[in-house]
């Protein structure tokens, strides 16, 4: 019964050293990729369509609720924007209410002036509230 015991606290301990070992060396030679795209800027489509809410002290109140979209889009020189595709499957009528809102919505001058923005293919974020989607 001794004996039995002492065959298993060694091969225990044997695994365990071999575990920790192996473990270290496969952690080290893996590294985390990141293959999800960044954007490199927030748009709000509806900033200009937003009423200015003025909420009485105490009271309870619902704010408005805003949804995010990552497109892949085009920026042209003057700053319209042009969705390619976007990173998640959206709603037909999110992508058509998008497309209405980008037919207007331009970057402004000083964002494109100061570099900030620059034209050509990249990664966005475009919010926009859902409420507005009905008007």
């Amino acid at each position: 019964m001794k004996s039995l015991l002492l065959i298993f606290m060694i091969a225990f301990l044997f695994s365990a050293c071999n575990r920790r070992a192996g473990g270290a060396s496969v952690e080290a030679d893996t590294a985390f990729v990141d293959t999800f795209p960044k954007a490199t800027a927030i748009f709000w489509v509806d900033k200009h369509r937003q009423q200015k809410y003025n909420i009485p002290q105490g009271s309870t109140y619902d704010a408005p609720t805003f949804r995010t979209v990552k497109a892949k889009v085009v920026i042209d020189s003057i700053g319209r924007i042009k969705v390619i595709s976007y990173v998640k499957p959206q709603l037909k009528r999110v992508e058509k209410y998008l497309q209405d809102r980008l037919e207007v919505f331009r970057v402004t001058k000083i964002m494109m002036d100061s570099g900030y923005i620059r034209p050509g293919s990249q990664y966005v974020q475009l919010r926009y509230m859902p409420d507005k989607m009905w008007e």
